[in-house]
């Protein structure tokens, strides 16, 4: 079984304090995890077995850099019973503070390439993964329809479908789509939650 944890902690330790972060280090970071991950995984696995990894790997990411970077404690796979977020299909972050739910946040995030060969469509450039994260947002707006909702990712979409419905979505039942992998983005991002009262 491979360790999610200890492959994004190592490469964390490797990464500059917040002042030094760029674009190309955020995006080298996420990238080497996946790789690291689909290394360790080997060539064995499916396209859906290996997608269902790399995302399970980019929670992870986004988890440990929340944490351990900018010291932002996140809930796990949040059940919210009543938008249908549970048994299996719970929120994947929450904000909670004072036993209080503040915003929920949807991860949807992928390896772009595998070795030397780059995917065609990563996290969020396929419309179905668009599709979950919408209706994942439109559920939990039903029950909380003044809390934020967010969707993280690594790569956003630039055309065709997937954008659109992001347009779409952005700025009405999803909040913001975070790119993490731009430095501006990912710090706005943070400092929001950090000033979510």
């Amino acid at each position: 079984m491979v360790n999610m944890e200890r492959i994004v902690l190592n490469r964390l330790n490797t990464t500059p304090n917040e002042a030094s972060l760029t674009d190309d280090i955020i995006e080298a970071f996420v990238n080497g995890c996946m790789d690291d991950l689909l290394a360790a995984l080997g060539t064995a696995l499916s396209f859906q077995g290996r997608a269902a990894k790399t995302g399970e790997m980019f929670e992870e990411v986004f988890y440990i850099l929340m944490k351990d970077k900018f010291n932002i404690n996140l809930a796990r796979d949040y059940a919210i019973p009543r938008a249908c977020l549970c048994g299996g299909g719970e929120l994947d972050f929450a904000l909670v503070r004072d036993n209080q739910l503040k915003c929920g946040i949807e991860a949807k995030g992928s390896a772009i390439r595998i070795g030397n060969r780059q995917l065609p469509r990563p996290a969020l450039m396929r419309t179905d993964t668009v599709k979950k994260a919408i209706s994942n947002a439109y559920q939990f707006k039903r029950i909380y329809p003044t809390l934020p909702f967010y969707i993280v990712t690594n790569v956003k979409p630039t055309s065709g479908n997937a954008q659109c419905m992001c347009n779409l979505a952005e700025g009405d039942i999803v909040n913001q789509i975070v790119d993490i992998t731009d430095k501006d983005e990912l710090l706005h991002f943070v400092v929001t939650l950090k000033n979510t009262p």
